[in-house]
């Protein structure tokens, strides 16, 4: 956890410019995880000559790993015995597998992927008859079943692309049940859909909200950037506060407005709007002027691994929201960014979680006021 903490902190000052006597006044200790064996929800595997691993990096064969210090329990069971199916059975029509859920409600959602550029609805039907024919459906539900949980779906996508496999899109299917799986998050009830974002080490996800939740208290308007599927800012919001989320995947704004109704009582969810849009297109500025939403008191922003486009730092200095909650993937795109928002922010908290225990990836939580006094 030190080598991660001295990461973040050598980004900030390296690429970031921030002054070390600053560093020594807002960078505070990594929070650590209480569990650090086990702990992901969320695993993207390949598939190679029926085996089911993750790949070598830059490489596409699978490499050896150790499943207890990332993967649950119960993934790895489900993929030694979906691994026995297809030695029984080979087949070349599967070259993904993912398996989402959650340890507190014992809901799993698998999902099967393809990379076949034949059309939709041939390869539709070879996935169903191979599953169906095969029992590897009843195989993946025994597991859980055994094992105290339940499988709430059973999906096939068609991602025939590296960057469709990457965003979890494509032509995606429900084979069996449904396509989501419940999870409760800050004692909230959500639901996740298959494609949606939601971080992968829910225990310390949880330490971000608590984080970002410092930033929220006593501002009457919220937006929430890349919001997801809603997670950070229906965690954080309190009554009476409005909540504005914007999000470029739909399925993500299906299931945050789905989440909403979940996670709030009714007058709750009427505070809270969300809307399928890209942050670095979406003319917030316009909308505040035109009186069609409210400005904000504070922003949390949640960007992918690259961090801010140009687009939407010069969209937040114009904004100019009171304060700013950034959550960060990446030491280095984050370091990048501040530089330009400490134009006009005072930075008041720097915090590392490890939301990726024996990984080498860090979350940072950067709190900022515009004062800067």
């Amino acid at each position: 956890m030190k080598y991660k903490e001295m990461r973040v902190r050598d980004c900030l000052s390296r690429i970031g410019g921030l002054d070390e006597a600053l560093l020594d006044e807002v960078f505070k200790p990594i929070e650590g995880a209480d569990e650090p064996f086990r702990y992901r929800n969320h695993m993207q595997y390949a598939i190679r000559d029926g085996r089911i691993g993750l790949l070598c990096a830059k490489s596409d064969e699978l490499g050896e790993y150790d499943g207890r210090l990332i993967e649950y329990e119960i993934y790895e069971k489900i993929r030694r015995a979906a691994e026995e199916v297809f030695e029984r059975a080979p087949t070349r029509l599967f070259d993904g597998f993912v398996l989402r859920g959650s340890e507190r409600t014992k809901e799993v959602l698998a999902e099967l992927v393809s990379s076949s550029d034949q059309p939709h609805e041939v390869v539709i039907r070879d996935a169903g008859d191979y599953i169906s024919s095969t029992g590897l459906n009843d195989c993946i539900r025994n597991v859980c079943e055994g094992n105290g949980f339940k499988l709430n779906g059973l999906l096939f996508r068609i991602s025939p692309n590296k960057a469709s496999k990457r965003t979890r899109t494509g032509v995606r299917t429900t084979i069996e049940g449904v396509d989501h799986y419940d999870e409760i998050f800050c004692g909230k009830h959500l639901r996740v859909k298959a494609g949606s974002f939601f971080q992968v080490n829910t225990e310390q996800a949880e330490k971000l909200a608590n984080k970002a939740s410092e930033a929220c208290q006593g501002a009457k308007v919220i937006y929430d950037l890349y919001c997801g599927c809603g997670t950070l800012g229906l965690a954080v919001k309190r009554k009476g506060q409005k909540l504005f989320g914007i999000e470029v995947v739909p399925e993500a704004v299906v299931s945050a407005k789905l989440n909403r109704s979940l996670a709030l009582d009714e007058e709750e969810a009427a505070e809270c709007d969300f809307v399928c849009k890209d942050v670095l297109k979406a003319d917030l500025n316009s909308l505040i002027k035109s009186s069609k939403i409210l400005p904000p008191d504070c922003i949390i922003i949640d960007p992918p691994r690259k961090g801010l486009d140009i687009g939407v730092v010069k969209k937040l200095l114009d904004i100019g929201a009171p304060d700013i909650c950034y959550v960060s993937c990446d030491p280095a795109t984050l370091a990048r960014d501040l530089k330009m928002l400490t134009r006009d922010y005072r930075i008041r908290e720097i915090t590392p979680v490890d939301l990726f225990p024996n990984a080498s990836h860090v979350e940072t939580v950067v709190l900022m006021s515009r004062d800067k006094e």
